[in-house]
């Protein structure tokens, strides 16, 4: 359905999306656009204007085309979440100094080449050694930094949920101020039956807190 109403310039179904989230206590709206190595700079513009139009809210600016972000950031009206950087090299060198010119915020993702590692340990070192050195590097304020300790689902993966709520815990304690974290919960219950999702989201969400 999304990529009908992309293909056909359809704004108001995403509007209607929009309206439906903000309506259900959403702070933020989060548009991903996927990867959109063509259009994405084209998108991404129209979409934050449309769907400003319909809600009142921050956006959240979910792709990894940074061309279409920057496009993005260049109308929205308030102050935005870019989702997201990694811990690759490349990655660093780029996108932090963007959230610093737009004044955006930024998630940063415990992950490098290597992908999401299963330890707390080595996802607080990723943060500690290369995320929030980072930040500090372009002085990006501290606030505006939102770490992501990568929810995993719990089928098929359940030695990782317990190690994200324990990197979650260490992150409180391993800085000063403590890094503001952030979770893609919803993650922790992909692949389970439909009536369970909620349950299992509500549950892990309380753990993390």
């Amino acid at each position: 359905r999304v990529k009908e109403a992309l293909a056909e310039k359809n704004l108001k179904f995403f509007q209607d999306l929009a309206v439906a989230q903000v309506e259900g206590g959403a702070d933020y709206v989060d548009l991903n656009i996927g990867p959109q190595k063509k259009a994405g700079e084209e998108i991404m513009p129209w979409l934050v204007k449309g769907v400003q139009e319909a809600v009142d809210v921050p956006l959240c600016l979910d792709t990894t085309n940074l061309a279409a972000i920057e496009a993005g950031l260049k109308v929205a009206k308030h102050q935005p979440i870019i989702n997201s950087v990694s811990a690759e090299e490349e990655r660093l060198e780029i996108v932090p100094p963007l959230a610093k010119k737009y004044d955006a915020k930024l998630i940063a993702l415990t992950m490098g080449k290597g992908g999401i590692p299963v330890s707390a340990e080595e996802r607080v070192n990723i943060a500690l050694e290369k995320l929030l050195p980072r930040a500090m590097e372009i002085d990006l304020p501290m606030e505006d930094l939102l770490i992501d300790p990568l929810v995993l689902t719990v089928s098929g993966c359940q030695e990782y949920c317990p190690e994200c709520i324990e990197a979650v815990r260490t992150l409180k304690f391993a800085w000063d101020p403590p890094p503001l974290t952030n979770a893609g919960l919803s993650n922790v219950s992909n692949t389970v039956p439909e009536e369970m999702r909620s349950l299992i989201d509500r549950t892990y969400m309380v753990m993390l807190m």
